[in-house]
């Protein structure tokens, strides 16, 4: 996941959204560049989860703009 030698891989997710509810929490909607999928972080002090948003069927999200 994080490659010193190329730089390039390290640039696999991009961060669609950021939201700041607090000090404590922080989420983040992030892209996976390689699937199109969007994953949510949630961040609360030193923990935090990582889950793949779903569409109303149950099907994964999947970004309609190709990066």
């Amino acid at each position: 996941m994080f490659n010193n030698k190329n730089k390039n891989l390290n640039k696999i997710f991009k961060t669609a959204d950021a939201y700041a509810e607090s000090l404590e929490v922080n989420s983040k909607i992030i892209l996976d560049k390689g699937t199109i999928t969007y994953y949510l972080i949630n961040i609360v002090d030193y923990a935090g989860g990582t889950t793949v948003l779903l569409d109303n069927e149950g099907n994964p999200m999947l970004s309609q703009v190709r990066l």
